[in-house]
C-alpha cells in the first residue's frame, strides 16, 4: 500500500512539474510573439512615418526663383515623357524686347516687375515631373488630351504672388481623340491646327530639318528611279477613316503600286522600318509614295509628308476643302492631290504620264533645283533655321502660303519652351482673360468618314 502511495506521489509531482514546464514555455513563446508583433508594429510605422516625411518635404521644398515647374498630370497613362531638365534656349530674350513687351503697362511698379521677371528667361532652368506632390509648386500643369480628367481637374493657383498655367496637348486627329469639349477649362491648346492652337503649334515639323531636307538636292535622279513600279506605299492601318485603303485598292486596278506594309501587301523586304522611323531612303527609289492622311482634318498633316519631301521623291495626298491645305505646308505645286482628277482612272493616266516624261516630272521638283539655292550643292549642307527661313523667302516667296502658315507659325522650340516664353513675356491677367473654347468637332474640320470612297466610288459610279 504504501509503495502505491509512494508511486502516486511521484507520477503527481512528474506531472505537476511538466504542466508547469509546459505552461511556462508557452508564456515565454506567446510573450516573445507579442515582443516580436510590437517590433513589426513599430518598425512598420516608421517606415510608413519615413514616406510621409519624404512626401511632405518634396510637397514644401520651395523653388528657387530661376526654375519653372511643368507638371504633367496624365502622364502615367501616356508614352509623351519629356526629358528633365528641359532644354531651352531663350538666349534671344534680352533687356530692350522685354521693355518692348510691357511698355503699354501703365502701373509703373507691375512693369518694371514683368520686365525684370521677363528678363530672367535667358537664367531659367525649366523641370518636368509627373509626381502630384508637386501640385502645388507646379507653374504649369499639362493635360494629354485623351487622358484628361474631365470634371475633376486639379484646382489652381492663381493671384499676383503665384500665377499657375494649364495646357492640353494632342497630335491625333478630331476623328481618334477625345475630351475636345473640356477644352474652355484650359488655358493652352496646342496641337497641329496652325489657326486654332494658343498661343503656337505644337506640329509634326521641325523646321530646323525640315527646311535642310525641303532644300536638299535629289537624292536619286530620274533615270536611275525603280521602273518595275512608279509609286510605293506603306501603311499598317488597313481601315482610315477616310477609306483610303479601298481608294488605293482601285488605283491599283490602273497603275503598279509597290505595297510593303500590311494593307494591301504585294511586296516583301527586309527594308522597311517600324512607323516611329523614317522610310526615306526606300521612298527615294520610287517616282512617287503615297502620303494619304488616315482622315482628312484641317491641317493635319503628319510625318508621312515630311518623310516623302525628305526623300526628294514626289508626294500622292489628298485633300477637299482645304482639309488639310496642303499650300500650308509645302511648296506650291510639289505634290499630287487626288481629289484634282475627275475620277481614279484619270488620277492614274497622269501618274502614268509623268512616270515616263522626265521633263514634266522633274518641273514638280522646281524648288530643289533654283540657281538662287545655291546652299544646296552637298546633301550634308546644314543651315540654321534664320538661314533656312531667309533661303524659304527667296525661293517660294515671303507670300508663299507656306511662308505665312507654317514658316510663320511652327517656331520649332519644345512645346514647353513655348510656353514658358510665353507666360514670361505677356502680363498674366491678359492670358487668364483670353476667352477659351473647346476643340472643334469632327463634323466641322474634317471630311465625313469614307469621304474618299464615296467621292470617286460611289457618286462617280
Amino acid at each position: 500500500m504504501r509503495s502505491s502511495l509512494k508511486c502516486l506521489s511521484f507520477y503527481f509531482i512528474i506531472n505537476t512539474t511538466l504542466l508547469n514546464l509546459y505552461l511556462f514555455s508557452q508564456l515565454y513563446v506567446d510573450q516573445k510573439k507579442s515582443n516580436k508583433n510590437i517590433v513589426n508594429k513599430q518598425q512598420y510605422f516608421g517606415i510608413f512615418n519615413n514616406i510621409i516625411n519624404k512626401k511632405q518635404q518634396l510637397f514644401y521644398k520651395q523653388k528657387s526663383n530661376n526654375e519653372f515647374l511643368v507638371l504633367d498630370w496624365t502622364a502615367k497613362h501616356h508614352m509623351f515623357k519629356e526629358q528633365d531638365p528641359i532644354n531651352c534656349n531663350f538666349s534671344h530674350i534680352n533687356l530692350d524686347y522685354c521693355q518692348s513687351k510691357f511698355h503699354s503697362i501703365v502701373n509703373n511698379t507691375l512693369r518694371l516687375h514683368l520686365i525684370e521677371r521677363c528678363t530672367r528667361l535667358s537664367q531659367l532652368i525649366i523641370r518636368w515631373t509627373y509626381d502630384q506632390s508637386y501640385l502645388k509648386q507646379a507653374d504649369l500643369i499639362a493635360y494629354h488630351s485623351i487622358h484628361m480628367p474631365r470634371n475633376d481637374l486639379p484646382i489652381l493657383i492663381r493671384n499676383n504672388q503665384q500665377q499657375q498655367f494649364s495646357m492640353v496637348y494632342i497630335l491625333e486627329s478630331e476623328v481618334h481623340s477625345l475630351n475636345g469639349e473640356y477644352w474652355h477649362k484650359i488655358d493652352f491648346p496646342m496641337w497641329y491646327n496652325l489657326e486654332r492652337s494658343y498661343p503656337e503649334p505644337a506640329t509634326y515639323f521641325n523646321l530646323h530639318t525640315y527646311l535642310n531636307q525641303l532644300f536638299a538636292p535629289i537624292k536619286i535622279p530620274f533615270s536611275k528611279k525603280i521602273t518595275t513600279a512608279p509609286i510605293v506605299w506603306i501603311i499598317t492601318n488597313c481601315h482610315a477613316y477616310n477609306g483610303r485603303q479601298v481608294f488605293i485598292q482601285e488605283l491599283m486596278s490602273y497603275i503598279r503600286i509597290d505595297s510593303y506594309g500590311k494593307c494591301l501587301n504585294n511586296i516583301k523586304s527586309n527594308h522597311i522600318t517600324t512607323h516611329k522611323q523614317s522610310n526615306s531612303i526606300l521612298y527615294s527609289s520610287y517616282k512617287f509614295v503615297i502620303a494619304i492622311e488616315n482622315s482628312n482634318c484641317e491641317d493635319y498633316v503628319t510625318e508621312k509628308l515630311i518623310d516623302v519631301l525628305s526623300s526628294t521623291s514626289i508626294p500622292i495626298v489628298a485633300s477637299r476643302n482645304r482639309k488639310p491645305d496642303y499650300t500650308r505646308f509645302a511648296p506650291k505645286y510639289s505634290y499630287i492631290n487626288v481629289y484634282d482628277y475627275k475620277s481614279i482612272k484619270d488620277l492614274a493616266n497622269y501618274l502614268n504620264y509623268l512616270s515616263t516624261n522626265e521633263t514634266a516630272y522633274n518641273e514638280y521638283l522646281w524648288f530643289r533645283k533654283l540657281s538662287i539655292n545655291k546652299h544646296t550643292s552637298s546633301v550634308t549642307t546644314k543651315r540654321t533655321l534664320t538661314e533656312n527661313l531667309h533661303l524659304a523667302d527667296e525661293i517660294l516667296g515671303v507670300n508663299a502660303t507656306m511662308r505665312k502658315w507654317l514658316l510663320n507659325k511652327e517656331t520649332s522650340m519644345n512645346k514647353y519652351c513655348k510656353l514658358v516664353q510665353f507666360i514670361y513675356t505677356n502680363y498674366w491677367k491678359s492670358i487668364y482673360k483670353r476667352k477659351k473654347i473647346d476643340r472643334p468637332t469632327a463634323n466641322e474640320v474634317c471630311l465625313p468618314r469614307n469621304d474618299l470612297v464615296s467621292y470617286f466610288l460611289l457618286t462617280r459610279s
